[in-house]
């Protein structure tokens, strides 16, 4: 009787979900490019609809990352800019090769709404959605799908068992080779816990949390921050120097790739060897609803009561049937994750002519990250409830010991794997490090004078140059110190230097450094880790 009302109530939230018949906004537009142009606009079309009202709007994270970004390689301007789309302009046709370059599909309410509606395959504008989707791809177009916008492509790599795995498996759009695997967050497809997707990542939090501080993240993040490992051999990887990178993890899959894939196929990340519910810091426990169909109706009422209070619509109480309905109980079950050294980045590339790209996250690049401490059960009392919180992480390293970017830890990344979908040469991607870096150098053996390419960030105020520093070695073993080589001061005709190569024959490493002066301060970047680029003079 549990498992039947728990199905009922999904199918309800799911029916009265405005996608279903795709109700949206048309603000999409349409933008020609000169290609012989050194202005060149990456126009990304950004799924913005959330099929189950309710829903808290994390977007402005992506807008903030990837939205008017602009960088300058040499003397050519690139510049993102972004275009929030909707179910309704998808189908359409506004979706298209002649409006947009790439295609990003968030994760959150946007991939994990459009994975589990779009399950509903035989309705005629569902087809429609996405077939314009997939044909988007195979005309040349690039998807970026993070977390759920990766599910919403990928069918799973078992023959699903339950109403939710059906709806994943069948919104699948038919253009990756790529498959996926739950993860243990998605134990609610388990009857004994009932239907929470996202249960085990709704942390505490409240009105007067610091966003902008770690530990604010780690109360309004829910997920868990990991050190994946990174396959450098890739151009969105080929300039980030350590094995690992922290990235937020908030309950995406592991990726399954064919033996024999029928195209340029590459993995870029993968989950750590230690399996999540290994480690004590991050082990989740079970809860048990308990509440029966009496507490989705005090839930229900909750979410009338709230609705009246925010003058909200009373059709949002229907989402608090599943974040206010309780009592929720803890056990002692550790829920099993089992994503150890699984894919968790890919990028693979159409096999037609057009070559359209693919890149999967089952990670969450363009969130914040924290460092320390561990994930704990909430107290259980008479009526736990998810909206309210079934854990916490407690023991967060403070802000004044972390890197001063978890904000916008990964933001690089994100930015990469745009530019790379919308084919932006591989040279040409912004920088990892800051806001600068050298190009690399091709080819590697030069002569004694030669061109070397800055890449940086550009702003629309202040007053930029950019320094070049070297060092040299005779053997590629022992290098001398870092030296200024010059600055370029002048933007107006590209970020560039006519190397001489000062110390004569031999090997040499580059990295550049950028000032801007703006009204009262100068901002210098940070000395990166290691070279942006290499170059041997004969």
């Amino acid at each position: 009787m549990k498992l039947k009302s728990t199905t009922t109530l999904i199918i309800l939230i799911l029916l009265v979900n405005s996608s279903i018949f795709v109700i949206g906004n048309n603000n999409a537009e349409t933008i020609n490019l000169d290609d012989d142009s050194k202005e060149k606009e990456i126009r990304v079309a950004m799924l913005s609809e959330f099929p189950f009202f309710g829903w808290i709007e994390l977007l402005p994270f992506y807008v903030e990352a990837v939205s008017n970004y602009k960088w300058r390689v040499g003397d050519i301007n690139y510049k993102f800019k972004l275009t929030k789309i909707y179910d309704e302009d998808i189908i359409s046709g506004e979706l298209n090769t002649k409006n947009y370059e790439v295609l990003l599909v968030p994760g959150a309410g946007v991939g994990d709404g459009e994975a589990w509606t779009k399950g509903f395959y035989r309705l005629p504008k569902i087809r429609k959605w996405k077939n314009n989707i997939a044909n988007f791809v195979k005309d040349g177009g690039g998807y970026v799908g993070i977390c759920g916008g990766a599910m919403l492509m990928t069918e799973l790599s078992e023959k699903p068992k339950t109403f939710m795995e059906r709806q994943y498996h069948t919104s699948s759009l038919g253009v990756t080779c790529v498959k996926s695997i739950f993860g243990g967050p998605y134990s609610f497809i388990k009857p004994k816990i009932g239907p929470p997707a996202y249960l085990n990542f709704y942390y505490e939090r409240d009105e007067s949390t610091d966003f902008n501080t770690v530990e604010g993240c780690a109360k309004i993040r829910s997920g868990v921050p990991l050190d994946v490992t990174i396959i450098n051999s890739h151009p969105i990887f080929d300039d980030f120097l350590e094995d690992t990178q922290r990235v937020l993890w908030a309950g995406g899959p592991g990726f399954v790739l064919p033996d024999s894939p029928d195209r340029e196929l590459n993995v870029l990340a993968r989950y750590p060897l230690e399996e999540m519910s290994d480690n004590k810091s991050t082990q989740l426990r079970e809860w048990k609803y308990t509440g029966g169909l009496l507490g989705y109706l005090r839930g229900f009422l909750k979410g009338i009561k709230e609705c009246r209070d925010l003058n909200k619509p009373l059709i949002y109480a229907f989402q608090d049937l599943y974040f206010k309905s309780g009592d929720w109980e803890p056990t002692d079950e550790i829920i099993k994750i089992n994503l150890s050294n699984k894919p968790c980045m890919t990028a693979e590339i159409y096999p037609n002519e057009n070559k359209g790209r693919i890149i999967l996250n089952a990670l969450h690049p363009e969130y914040a990250v924290w460092w320390g401490g561990r994930i704990e059960n909430m107290p259980d009392t008479n009526y736990n409830y998810i909206s309210e919180a079934l854990y916490r992480w407690v023991n967060v390293t403070p802000s004044d010991e972390t890197p001063e970017d978890e904000i916008s830890h990964n933001w690089w990344m994100l930015r990469r794997q745009v530019a790379w979908a919308a084919k932006i040469p591989d040279n040409d991607l912004p920088s990892v490090y800051g806001a600068s870096q050298v190009s690399d150098i091709y080819p590697y053996n030069q002569s004694s004078n030669f061109t070397i390419i800055g890449n940086t960030k550009e702003e629309s105020d202040g007053i930029m140059s950019l320094d070049l520093y070297y060092r040299h070695s005779t053997d590629n073993c022992s290098w001398g110190d870092w030296k200024l080589y010059g600055s370029d001061t002048d933007r107006s005709d590209g970020w560039s230097w006519e190397f001489n190569a000062p110390d004569g024959t031999g090997y040499y490493q580059f990295y550049s450094i950028r000032y801007v002066e703006y009204e009262g301060y100068i901002e210098i970047e940070k000395v990166p880790p290691g070279p942006d680029a290499i170059a041997r003079v004969l």
